[in-house]
């Protein structure tokens, strides 16, 4: 447990890297504003004692050059402006300071969670696709903002006020003891219990926010599921329930909350008990020592000044470890996904030409354990129209995920152009491989940028002639804007057919050696269908091109239709040499799609 609070001591020092210079400096502001709040009073206490009475000036060592400066007591006496202006200037020079540190405390905070912000997006970008598929998208943003929010509150004020607040013992010790011993150790004795009931408190308080960081990020997460899915939830009546599951999460991080506010509401409640009985005391022993004669009336109210003074922070000191507790609670989550490794040799390996023969040679790949393909082989001809056909869970879409290598082919090999797909540049396969999916997801933005997302800026004539190709150019020539349209959040301003339309207009668009099209003309019907394949053909110029389909008259035209069963090639052939096997797989689909389509036309 200390082992990992140690660490995510050190990671919270690596975020300030790059502006440990002005938060020294603001430390540095902040000791000279310091020092110079418990210098002020004692200006305060000579007026009172040895200007207005006449006690003889008894100050601390530090501070005895003021009266001498300005010329004595009687010259003081006769210019009482003169403490007037004293005071007026150490408040104006106080605040500069407080001025300066603000500015260079600000700086350094904003800035340095600025670089973490950049950091850990770039350190996410890098994840594998694994990583991603695995981790839950409103619990990654719940730590990329919330968590990352709370570092900063601690980076630009409450590391400061913990520095503050060792300074304020160390000097008002010092300070207090010149004046009188006995106050200065019933003061300096409050610091004690307040600091062993707040590491008490530091200690308990890190696994009740942990839980809470738990619930609250689950609560995102639920919200995210509902927001992102809203045409699902409210096409199948899912509201109510939805509503449950979102009540039931948002109950859960409601009693965490409540759990972490009491415990607070203790804190508070006990260390308002000690630092007001503390004061307390103060306040009788000076009242007696004034009554003696062994502490002047000055003396007595500057001290009392520096116990007020030296009260906030001290119970602050609570505030401070437990805003700790919550910024290494978060610094931990955070380094969660520092330490999920990122994707390897994005750029390093060959840049062959990918229009050649793409080939899997006995490959073999399973999730978590869970088989997928079992030593399959196949063999796309480069520049082909090749379709595959199959059942859920066959092993369609995992054929795209490893040419793309998004996933590592783990037994076998996959080569193109007789190059090993682990040798080829990850960077470079993906920028040549267009690939359109059953969902696909469009940015909120504009068409023309959505379809021209492959290029750093859009070329609109590529992007029109790629959307006729696609025949979405005229549904986009209707909207009011045209290509300029700004489709909302996930592209929900357009229909499905016209989403997968912009999304395989996107993949025409770049130049590409192979085209993966993974169920991506569902949506759109069969004359549609046809055009684009035939604008599919027409272009092809050696280009690779896959289709997924469960459709059957969209595979029928291939070069060669692969039928995969249990991650294996079952069926292989064109569409009359598969229709030529008795009881066949790609036989008994189109059977079944056939007599559902005349059915359809009888009915």
């Amino acid at each position: 447990m200390q082992s990992r609070k140690g660490e995510r001591v050190r990671a919270l020092l690596r975020y300030t890297k790059g502006y440990r210079v002005p938060i020294l400096l603001s430390f540095l502001l902040m000791e000279a504003e310091l020092v110079l709040g418990f210098i002020s009073p004692l200006i305060l206490a000579i007026t009172i004692d040895s200007v207005l009475g006449d006690k003889p000036v008894n100050v601390a060592w530090y501070f005895r050059w003021f009266v001498p400066m300005v010329g004595g007591v009687e010259v003081i006496r006769r210019n009482l402006w003169i403490m007037a202006a004293a005071m007026l200037g150490m408040t104006l020079l106080s605040g500069f300071l407080r001025f300066a540190r603000a500015r260079l405390n600000t700086r350094a905070g904003e800035g340095s969670v600025q670089v973490l912000r950049d950091r850990l997006y770039a350190h996410i970008q890098r994840l594998p696709f694994r990583w991603h598929a695995s981790a839950q998208t409103g619990d990654v943003i719940q730590r990329a903002t919330n968590d990352v929010d709370v570092v900063r509150r601690f980076n630009s004020g409450v590391l400061l006020e913990f520095v503050r607040t060792i300074l304020m013992v160390l000097v008002g010790a010092v300070v207090m003891f010149t004046i009188n011993e006995a106050l200065a150790f019933i003061t300096i004795g409050m610091v004690i219990p307040v600091a062993l009931i707040s590491i008490l408190f530091h200690l308990r308080i890190h696994k009740l926010l942990e839980e809470q960081e738990a619930a609250e990020g689950k609560l995102f997460t639920v919200m995210q599921e509902n927001v992102t899915g809203i045409r699902v939830v409210r096409a199948f009546g899912r509201s109510a329930f939805e509503l449950g599951k979102f009540n039931e999460a948002n109950e859960e991080n409601r009693r965490q909350l409540i759990r972490v506010n009491n415990a607070f509401s203790s804190l508070w409640a006990t260390l308002d008990l000690v630092c007001g009985l503390e004061f307390a005391a103060v306040l009788v022993v000076g009242i007696l020592l004034a009554v003696r004669g062994t502490l002047t009336v000055g003396q007595f109210t500057v001290f009392l000044s520096y116990v007020y003074t030296f009260f906030w922070p001290i119970r602050g000191f609570g505030r401070v470890l437990s805003q700790l507790s919550r910024t290494l609670v978060a610094v931990g989550r955070l380094e969660e996904i520092f330490r999920a490794e990122e994707e390897q040799d994005l750029e390093e390996g060959e840049t062959p030409s990918l229009r050649g023969d793409v080939v899997f040679r006995d490959v073999s790949f399973a999730y978590d354990k869970q088989p997928v393909l079992k030593h399959l082989n196949m063999r796309i001809p480069g520049g082909s129209t090749v379709a595959i056909l199959g059942g859920t869970g066959s092993g369609k879409s995992t054929l795209t995920l490893l040419l793309q290598r998004l996933y590592e082919v783990e037994e076998g090999s996959v080569t193109i152009g007789g190059a090993d797909l682990r040798g080829i540049r990850k960077s470079w396969l993906r920028s040549r491989i267009g690939i359109v999916l059953q969902e696909p997801f469009l940015y909120s933005r504009s068409i023309l940028q959505n379809i021209s997302v492959r290029s750093r800026e859009p070329d609109r004539a590529r992007a029109e002639a790629a959307a006729r190709d696609a025949c979405v150019h005229e549904d986009i020539m209707d909207f009011e804007q045209g290509y300029d349209t700004v489709v909302g959040e996930r592209g929900v301003t357009l229909s499905g057919g016209q989403k997968q339309r912009v999304a395989i207009a996107r993949a025409l668009a770049g130049e590409s050696d192979i085209l993966i099209f993974d169920d991506s003309l569902s949506a759109v019907d069969t004359r549609t269908d046809a055009a684009i394949r035939d604008a599919l053909r027409a272009r092809r110029q050696g280009v690779t091109t896959i289709i997924i389909s469960h459709r059957v008259t969209t595979l029928m035209e291939a070069d060669r239709i692969f039928v995969l069963k249990d991650g294996q090639v079952a069926e292989e052939g064109t569409h009359t040499q598969l229709m030529a096997i008795p009881d066949g797989i790609y036989r008994r689909t189109f059977d079944i799609q056939s007599a559902a389509v005349e059915g359809g036309e009888s009915a």
